[in-house]
């Protein structure tokens, strides 16, 4: 399967309609570079499209025990996705109800309770708020019920992965999914079984959180960025006569390694089934900010959580995977094939990263012209090619349906 991307056609009517964004409008194929650069768009799709779609929250097998946590953000606004005492999962605003102070800094964690730092009010694990330090001085009027956390509107689990959304109206998570519901349930699980997260790490970029979306679904660039990566591999690999580099099913990805490579991948012990199990590579954007990862090649499962920061800071949360009933001795070599590609100092990740920098500075060469993203427009195929686009126009489809950009308009008459 080729890369691609979920744009739900359930976007909210009524999208905004401010004159900037109308003037972004360049029709299917183009974008105007505003939509990275700007200050403004970066604010309105804040508005438009984060507080109004499903956004990932956490993996369910972070979360087993009473007391777990994560925090993370949801259009900018602070919320914490934790297990009540009495098993079940909630997803609140994370601040307090007496001065607003941010209830829990951590990114995860565990708890039986969470305190305020400021003036110490406390909830319990459910959200309700249990202690009030010298409470008699608000008089009979306070009510404990009453000032429990604030739920988030809409929380919901897919094939293990938690969603929330801001917006009550939204869509159910199976609806706003659609056609990806089935594909990200196959990701989500390894030949029947459930997966865990082994871990994930955390790191920044100086650039617009749309440039990683695009490039995880964009395989036009991997053989050119990353063509030192790939003949290194080769070379360590033991890949005589290759560049490590090959197309195979519609999509691209390295050759099998070597019997004598750094590691061997298709060693018993580490591959956990045979590889025509799961012979598919499945990239699959959920918009507008999820991607969920599966690599036959390296029999590995990640997910990246993209958590924009400002117009050109964007942070990432990136996950290892990998089956429960996999054994101390095959988690360990999942968790070092993720590393060598994936990982922090992977052979592919360090590439996009610095030409993300470049790119962001490039675009701000606004009478640079408008960036193409029409390659395979031609093709029959609704999956198209390897190296084309069609992936990339399914992100900006949906980025236009949020913002209120008619696609029709602005596109070049020749």
């Amino acid at each position: 399967m080729n890369t691609s991307i979920s744009a739900p056609d359930t976007a909210r009517s009524g999208a905004s309609a401010d004159p900037l964004l109308q003037g972004l409008a360049a029709g299917p194929l183009y974008v105007d570079r505003r939509c990275y650069t700007d200050p403004r768009i970066f604010a309105l799709e804040q508005r438009d499209i984060f507080a109004h779609t499903w956004q990932f929250i956490a993996h369910d097998s972070e979360l087993k025990q009473a007391g777990d946590f994560r925090t993370t953000e949801l259009a900018g606004e602070p919320v914490i996705a934790i297990r009540g005492a009495d098993g079940q999962l909630r997803l609140f605003l994370n601040t307090c109800r007496h001065k607003g102070t941010l209830l829990v800094d951590a990114p995860a964690g565990q708890c039986e309770k969470m305190k305020c730092p400021y003036h110490h009010w406390t909830y319990d694990t459910q959200g309700g708020l249990i202690s009030v330090p010298k409470v008699e001085a608000y008089g009979d009027r306070f009510r404990f019920a009453e000032n429990g956390l604030v739920p988030v509107a809409r929380f919901d689990v897919h094939a293990g992965m938690w969603f929330g959304c801001l917006d009550p109206d939204a869509p159910p998570l199976v609806e706003y999914l659609g056609p990806a519901a089935s594909h990200l349930a196959e990701i989500g699980a390894y030949a029947g079984q459930e997966l865990v997260a082994l871990g994930a790490y955390r790191y920044s970029y100086d650039a617009n959180w749309k440039l990683l979306m695009e490039n995880t679904l964009d395989d036009y660039h991997a053989e050119y960025l990353h063509d030192y990566a790939f003949t290194q591999r080769a070379a360590l690999f033991q890949m005589e006569g290759t560049s490590g580099f090959q197309e195979k099913e519609g999509s691209r990805f390295s050759l099998d390694l070597g019997i004598h490579g750094a590691f061997d991948q298709c060693d018993d012990i580490r591959t956990l089934t045979i590889q025509t199990l799961r012979e598919r590579r499945l990239y699959l954007g959920i918009f507008p900010s999820f991607i969920a990862l599966y690599n036959p090649v390296w029999d590995v499962t990640s997910f990246r959580v993209i958590e924009p920061v400002s117009v050109d800071k964007t942070n990432v949360l990136t996950y290892c995977l990998a089956p429960r009933s996999a054994t101390e001795e095959q988690r360990r070599a999942i968790g070092e094939r993720f590393h060598y590609s994936w990982g922090p100092g992977g052979r592919a990740g360090v590439d996009d990263i610095v030409v993300f920098s470049r790119v962001q500075k490039g675009l701000q060469a606004r009478a640079g012209g408008r960036i193409n993203i029409g390659r395979g427009i031609d093709r029959t195929d609704p999956q198209g090619g390897p190296a084309d686009d069609h992936a990339v126009r399914a992100l900006w489809k949906g980025w236009r349906q949020y913002m209120g950009v008619d696609e029709a308009a602005g596109a070049p008459t020749c």
